[in-house]
């Protein structure tokens, strides 16, 4: 979301070392999301090394990030007006662009796991159940 930054191919799961069930991710637009303030690109598993299954990521050197594809395709952008919804699963290979506005894109990310996370030794995860057997665990 910061202006000039962007984010290498990968996958969500890529980020999670344990084994894990994979999981939907949603990313929720608050400001209108678009190629110029930074969008999401998806790279659809017909395209992509991954084909909807779990792919070793390498380390970029300089940033951190974890990189599962480094192919020419330059992947589907998805344009979101404030408001919308991109969900998509922790298999699917996605990146962003970098913001070249002077503003920041600002996107509220939520994930949704049929099981409890993975965790390593000495990390902590926010988990919030809501479903437990198919039904409610919370009433609000």
């Amino acid at each position: 979301a910061e202006v000039g930054m962007n984010f290498a191919w990968h996958q969500d799961s890529g980020y999670i070392t344990e084994p894990h069930t994979p999981y939907l991710t949603t990313w929720c637009a608050l400001d209108d999301v678009t190629e110029e303030n930074g969008t999401i690109y998806i790279l659809p598993w017909s395209r992509s090394n991954a084909g909807g299954r779990f792919i070793d990521h390498v380390r970029q050197a300089g940033t951190n990030d974890l990189v599962g594809y480094d192919g020419d395709d330059v992947g589907e952008p998805v344009l979101i007006p404030a408001g919308g919804m991109a969900i998509f699963s922790s298999l699917t290979l996605h990146r962003s662009g970098a913001n070249t506005t002077n503003r920041p894109r600002s996107v509220y990310l939520m994930t949704y796991s049929p099981e409890p996370m993975p965790l390593k030794e000495g990390t902590t995860r926010m988990v919030e159940p809501f479903l437990k057997d198919g039904k409610r665990v919370r009433e609000e």
